[in-house]
């Protein structure tokens, strides 16, 4: 995550297993406000709607690469399976997006490279990102 609602400024990383299908963007991003003491009512549905985003993106990656995959193989015939969620998109392995020899889990020693930040903005502050961002749209 990284985004910016109003006055408030969320950066964080984290790993969102793909396979599980109870696993609710709405209420990590619930959780997540309610722990870091976030009270602008906006923020939370903006962190939901960008991990949807993600989600999304990887999940059509995932379809093109599998199309482009049968493509490939000449001569084969037959249906390659795909395990679908409820919505109807496709599930994707963890293992082939990053390898068998990585790990998921985080050494100790690692968290808090990952700690989540939350900066509460002055109205200086923000105007100077927003002509920033102005100036990268141009």
């Amino acid at each position: 995550l990284d985004l910016r609602v109003n006055h408030t400024l969320v950066k964080d990383q984290f790993l969102w297993d793909l396979n599980n299908f109870d696993s609710d963007p709405e209420e990590f991003a619930r959780t997540f406000c309610r722990d870091m003491g976030i009270e602008d009512p906006e923020v939370g549905p903006a962190i939901a709607f960008a991990i949807r985003e993600q989600l999304y993106e990887i999940v059509v990656q995932s379809v093109v690469s599998a199309r482009e995959s049968r493509l490939s193989k000449k001569g084969r015939r037959g249906a390659d399976f795909f395990p679908v969620s409820k919505g109807g998109a496709v599930a994707v392995d963890l293992v082939k997006l990053f390898g068998i020899k990585s790990s998921v889990v985080r050494k100790r020693k690692e968290w808090d490279v990952y700690e989540p930040i939350v900066d509460l903005l002055s109205n200086e502050e923000v105007d100077i990102l927003e002509a920033k961002e102005e100036r990268n749209f141009r």
